[in-house]
């Protein structure tokens, strides 16, 4: 068996259907299986196993999402392992841009926003992929030229993410079965620090269907920060500081509304101008409620992710503080094997 593709799903089935066909429908001519994980959730599993024979469908307990893929792992007999979301759907060429000679022990690409998406998704996606909203991770949702035989967790998504077998069921690595979010990072970083060859390739793209309200789009945004905290509880690094900094943004936001006339102000007017800026330049489009919801998104991005952060301190500090305290170098080498 070349390769296995691993799906958790929960309650989704309008976007597990897509999922599955977009997989069916691709050209591959080498070995493969498909295990679709029901985590906690067994009103279709019936219904898809008769639609989709040819995939191996199990139901398990709710767990956390990275318990359930580490389910999937012992059961899955590929030599390499695709992890995909349930939400995603695969573009036509996918399997083209994947070389299994290529020495690389991870590789992953980024995700997009699918073509068939409201304006509100568009601008969503487009969002994902500002530097000036994501910083160093706008990676995850762009793509472009530049393949990368030196990547690490801030390029990569596990909605798109590939991984040798061997890793899991040769040197013990796993996910972090208590993290409930964000868990490949925590992953990624064990293996960056194991010296394990990770690529990125650009073209390597998914289409993620994004969160068609502000409501979910802002919860899940919060449990990226609060759980981007929790990953800094287990493994401590002064380079990670860098995902904190839109906490002195929040603050410095507020500090903007109640003195006005302070000159901090003109930072945040600034970076609306540069925002807008940017919209124009990127997509040619000068649609004024256009450029106001990328510039709002911005604003909306920063400041529930911060929330999170506040929310990840609040639950983790203690077990920062004596991480920090126990290793003087606030670098951790702890493994999750």
């Amino acid at each position: 068996m070349k390769f296995s593709i691993i799906i958790v799903t929960y309650n989704r089935p309008k976007e597990l259907l897509s999922c599955l066909e977009s997989i069916r429908a691709q050209r591959i001519e080498i070995p493969y299986e498909v295990l679709v994980i029901f985590n906690g959730d067994r009103s279709y599993l019936e219904k898809f196993s008769r639609v989709f024979s040819k995939f191996k469908m199990q139901f398990i307990h709710k767990t956390t999402p990275s318990n359930a893929r580490n389910h999937g792992l012992l059961k899955a007999q590929g030599e390499y392992i695709f992890f995909l979301d349930d939400d995603c759907t695969l573009p036509a060429d996918y399997f083209s841009h994947i070389d299994f000679n290529t020495n690389w022990d991870v590789l992953g690409g980024p995700d997009q926003t699918p073509k068939k998406s409201t304006p509100f998704q568009v601008i969503t996606g487009r969002a994902l992929s500002s530097s000036l909203c994501m910083g160093p991770t706008k990676k995850r949702h762009t793509s472009g030229k530049y393949y990368s035989k030196n990547a690490d967790e801030r390029m990569l998504i596990l909605c798109n993410l590939w991984f040798k077998a061997s890793l899991f069921k040769n040197e013990g690595f796993k996910f972090n079965a208590d993290l409930f979010r964000n868990e490949e990072n925590f992953l990624l970083k064990e293996l960056k620090q194991a010296n394990k060859i990770i690529h990125y390739s650009p073209k390597l793209i998914v289409y993620h269907q994004r969160k068609n309200d502000l409501e979910k789009l802002g919860l899940s945004i919060i449990k990226s920060g609060e759980c981007r905290v929790q990953n800094f509880s287990l493994i401590p690094n002064s380079r990670e500081l860098l995902y904190f900094l839109p906490l002195f943004w929040l603050i410095g936001f507020f500090y903007a509304l109640f003195n006005p006339e302070s000159l901090i102000v003109y930072f945040y007017a600034a970076y609306s101008v540069l925002v807008a800026f940017q919209y124009l330049f990127l997509y040619k489009s000068s649609h004024f409620l256009y450029i106001f919801l990328y510039i709002f998104l911005h604003y909306f991005t920063l400041t529930t992710y911060s929330i999170g952060l506040i929310k990840g301190l609040w639950k983790f500090s203690p077990q920062i503080y004596a991480k920090s305290r126990a290793n003087k170098s606030f670098i951790s080498e702890s493994k999750s094997k």
